[in-house]
């Protein structure tokens, strides 16, 4: 079953124009081997992301701890 999840989060006060581009870059050569789709959005310090896929792979990417 294809699942959409949006969520909203708030960056590291110290995040750099680097580790944005570092996270980017990291979701686009990992999450379509699994099977997830999405866009990342950033803007005055909150994330939102949406990710799409089948429900395992979504809910497994979802609880994942950040690096």
């Amino acid at each position: 079953m294809l699942v959409r999840l949006m969520y909203a989060s708030r960056a590291e006060p110290s995040i750099n124009h680097d580790e944005l581009l570092a996270i980017l870059k990291k979701s686009k050569a990992n999450n379509p081997g699994i099977g997830v789709t999405g866009v990342l959005c950033f803007s005055g310090g909150i994330f939102l992301q949406v990710l799409e896929g089948q429900r395992v792979e979504v809910e497994t990417l979802y609880a994942r701890e950040p690096p």
